[in-house]
């Protein structure tokens, strides 16, 4: 939470904003649709071919709408789509604003040691049906945060990575 409140001002002063988990190793596409589609709405990822357990932040939907972005979800919960959050979010500038007051609260009531996904999750409870999801399913990507996951992406989503290709040596037939 306390990095991304450092990063405030970036969050406040106009335009969009991609917010991106720095510890995710993925696939220039995943970009593609994050950026893409209707340029008036907010945007997040998701990847329903995921592994249970403690770990992923999984993000439910209902309808369409995320209703949920959480690690541990509550009993009970009422959704139709379930898949893990990629980590990558893009804020419109009024969203970016209001998420940066969020994170603010956090960090003035003492919270400041919780994950910044609290506070997204916040955001998406207050603003869901400004949100619109990507299904990355299929592509590579790995959240790096233990040394098994280091192994994973070595010897698992390396080898599937496409290189990229710099659009300056593109030749066209």
């Amino acid at each position: 939470m306390l990095t991304v409140h450092c990063t405030a001002d970036a969050l406040t002063r106009g335009g969009d904003v991609l917010l991106m988990d720095a510890d995710v190793l993925h696939e220039e596409r995943v970009f593609d649709p994050l950026v893409a589609g209707n340029a008036s709405a907010n945007r997040l990822l998701i990847d329903r071919d995921f592994e249970a357990g403690d770990e992923p932040v999984k993000l439910c939907l209902r309808d369409g709408v995320p209703i949920e972005l959480r690690k541990q979800l509550a009993v009970g919960l009422q959704y139709d789509t379930i898949g893990e959050s990629e980590g990558f979010f893009r804020l419109k500038d009024d969203t970016a604003r209001r998420f940066a007051q969020i994170v603010e609260g956090y960090v003035d009531t003492g919270r400041a040691n919780l994950p910044h996904e609290e506070a997204l999750r916040d955001l998406l409870l207050e603003r869901g049906n400004e949100f619109e999801t990507a299904d990355v399913t299929g592509a590579p990507w790995i959240e790096i945060d233990f040394p098994d996951d280091v192994t994973r992406a070595a010897e698992t989503v390396l080898s599937q990575l496409r290189p990229i290709v710099s659009r300056a040596t593109q030749t066209t037939d």
